[in-house]
């Protein structure tokens, strides 16, 4: 009787665990896939407002059951394969869950490609053209002129409006930086931005005592002095501000300018010098040979200095340092 007891339990015991392996979900063998436009492969950085493709890999059968929480307050996803653009930089940790398996994955999002950063090669990216600089209440108006059917204009802050057309206007009533996005023809993956340093209003003095300007005393000319000839007029050098003449720079990058353009506000001193990142130095003209056509070379600041009579003497260009294959 006790071994017809022992050899029950035991075949009940059996029953029991091969009943709990069988009904047991293996959550070992998925994982989540990472890719974009930019970024094919394994990465986990990325950029606001670009789309990411998530992908579950090995996740099972239960494929009306998989979710996908991204950890920035939105709505959930289903389906293997999800896309999704975060609008705020920061970490986010994905979830995919799956029945009663979840998997986590930490995604690194950067602030969006600088200002009229130069477009990959192989592909174009819109540029907004206007001022960086700009004085609260006076209206600012910045454009594009690509060949896009649609354009959509807003700045990164709560309660900003959406803008259509080909240009906007904005009037920045305080002082303070601004950051203006731009999308065309609805592709959210090639968002650019235009960061915009907004100056207090330079307020009149007060209490200031009205002058009146005398009447000019009318000379009577000596009739015998000698005439002496009037000394001609020097041609005035054309005004040019350092975002404008950045602007240029990536026309020459683009092969659609020279160095002969910039010969009225240089005085036709193409030699002039250029300091780049305050190391290296270099004659205008063969500063333009040599980033003529180098699409990823990036420029990030303009400085100018004129003399006098406003001819630029001397250029200062900082560029970004991880495009050397140029210097």
């Amino acid at each position: 009787m006790v071994l017809y007891t022992f050899i029950s339990l035991l075949a009940i015991s059996i029953v029991i665990l091969a009943f709990q392996v069988s009904g047991r979900e293996d959550c070992s063998q998925a994982s989540i896939r990472l890719s974009s436009q930019q970024n094919a492969g394994k990465h986990t950085a990325f950029t606001t407002g670009e789309v990411i493709t998530f992908k579950a890999e090995n996740a099972g059968k239960n494929h009306p059951d998989i979710s996908w929480d991204f950890g920035d307050s939105t709505e959930q996803a289903q389906g293997l394969q999800v896309y999704h653009a975060f609008s705020k930089a920061g970490s986010y940790m994905v979830t995919l869950q799956n029945g009663k398996c979840s998997w986590h994955q930490e995604i690194i999002v950067l602030n969006a490609t600088p200002d009229n950063a130069p477009p990959p090669a192989s592909d174009q990216f819109p540029l907004i053209e206007g001022p960086s600089e700009v004085l609260a209440g006076r209206a600012a108006v910045f454009s594009n002129n690509s060949n896009a059917s649609k354009w959509e204009w807003r700045l990164l802050q709560n309660g900003a409006e959406t803008h259509f057309g080909k240009t906007v206007t904005y009037t920045f009533a305080t002082p303070g930086e601004r950051i203006l996005t731009l999308i065309v023809d609805g592709d959210t993956s090639k968002m650019v931005t235009k960061h915009i340093q907004v100056f207090p209003a330079q307020a009149a003095p007060r209490n200031e005592r009205f002058e009146p300007m005398p009447f000019p005393v009318e000379e009577k000319p000596d009739e015998n002095a000698a005439a002496v000839p009037a000394a001609p007029e020097k041609p005035k050098t054309p005004a040019i501000s350092d975002d404008e003449f950045k602007y240029m720079l990536t026309q020459v990058i683009d092969k659609q300018k020279s160095a002969n353009d910039f010969s009225p506000f240089l005085c036709e001193n193409l030699n002039a010098r250029v300091l780049l990142n305050d190391k290296d130095t270099d004659a205008f003209a063969h500063f333009c040979s040599r980033i003529r056509g180098k699409k990823r070379f990036k420029i990030e600041l303009v400085n100018l200095i004129k003399d006098q009579n406003g001819c630029v003497k001397e250029i200062r260009v900082r560029y970004d340092k991880k495009f050397l294959g140029i210097f």
